[in-house]
This record gives C-alpha cells, structure tokens and sequence, in this order.
C-alpha cells in the first residue's frame, strides 16, 4: 500500500514521491477487541493509503481507519483493490478491480510489454519530474480517532482527550472505547502520552 500510494501520487502531482517518507501503519496492532468496536459502531476496518494535496503541499500516509457502511470502501473485500479519487469539477469517483493474484498481475506486465513493444524508438512525452516532492509531517493531518484505553474511569479520558463518545463493544471489559473530537495527528499523540494507558488507536475514515 505504502508503494502503491507513492506511485500514484508520483503521477498525480507530476514529480517522483519517495515510499520511504510516507508515514506507514500496518495492521499488526489489530486485535478481535477492535473488530467488536467496529461492528458496534457499523463499520469495518480497512488498511487505506491516502494522498492529498492542499495548495502547494502534499501529504501521503498509510494506516488503517474505521470506514463507514454509506462509503463505498466499505464493501471492497478480497484480492480487490479500489481507487476513491475526489476532484475540484469531477467530485468523487471510485475505480475497482482485481489487485492481487497471477492473472491480475500477468495481465498487467503484457499490457507494459505491448505498449513498450509498440513505441520502440519513440520518444513517448510525459508530463513527469525525477526531482523529489518533499512531503509534509503527517502530523499535521486532522482525523477523529477511536481510542481504546485500560480502566474505566471517565473523568481522566475526558479530562485528557476532551468530549468523546462511548462505544460499548460486546464482551470487551476492563477498558474504555471512545470516539475524539477532530485534532491533530500531533495533538493526539499529546493525549496519548498525557493519558499513559492507551491500547490502541484508529482513524476514522
């Protein structure tokens, strides 16, 4: 994912984005408890890798979030992949399709082979950079964040993390899930060790 997102927005912003800048999560952290807050709340977790552009600054990042049942990321399962793109005069568009297994991929590397073997000696233009685009801390994105933390006492998460709402998940005791208010990657990361005993964290999408 972390690839793929550099790729595409290497493409989409016209100059090379390095993988090695952009701030990757994976899902190793996800546990059975998380999967009971997110069919609670009516949602699932999905590994997302997202890419915008405000102005002249571009921020890249991959990890998972909790999506929606309306999104249409939500029903994206399996070997499939999905491209949501949202444009300033097209709106929302998503592409979907096969992104994983040896047809896929194999129809992939023709589809490169032909295209190739058609343009031999032609100097093809594309409107394309080598000169890296300096990415800017994802820190500074803005993101409502399920938070699980041990204990149950109320009055220190709310004193910490501000207003929340409570998710009680089926057979999850001993701890407190909540959902923030919107903030700061940065800011988050500033309750959390404000707060000490927290056992996870995900983004909602």
């Amino acid at each position: 994912a972390c690839r793929k997102i550099a790729i595409l927005s290497s493409l989409a912003y016209g100059q090379r984005v390095d993988f090695r800048d952009v701030y990757t999560e994976g899902i190793t952290k996800i546990t059975s408890a998380e999967i009971r807050y997110a069919k609670t709340m009516g949602k699932t977790i999905k590994l997302l890798a997202l890419s915008r552009k405000e102005e002249d600054q571009v921020l890249a990042m991959v990890a998972p979030h909790l999506v929606s049942a309306n999104d249409p990321l939500f029903a994206v399962n399996g070997v499939f992949n999905a491209i949501f793109v949202h444009g300033n005069v097209l709106g929302d568009a998503m592409f979907y399709g096969s992104g994983a297994g040896k047809l896929p991929t194999a129809s992939a590397v023709v589809a490169d082979v032909v295209e190739m073997a058609k343009n031999v000696d032609k100097n093809i233009p594309v409107e394309w950079s080598s000169k890296k685009l300096e990415l800017v801390d994802y820190r500074s994105a803005e993101n409502r964040f399920f938070v699980r933390v041990s204990g149950t006492d109320k009055a220190s998460v709310e004193k910490v993390f501000g207003n929340v709402e409570y998710i009680d998940a089926q057979g999850v005791t001993g701890e407190l899930g909540f959902v923030t208010e919107v903030m700061t990657e940065e800011a988050l990361e500033n309750k959390k060790a404000a707060y000490g005993e927290v056992l996870n964290v995900i983004r909602v999408a």
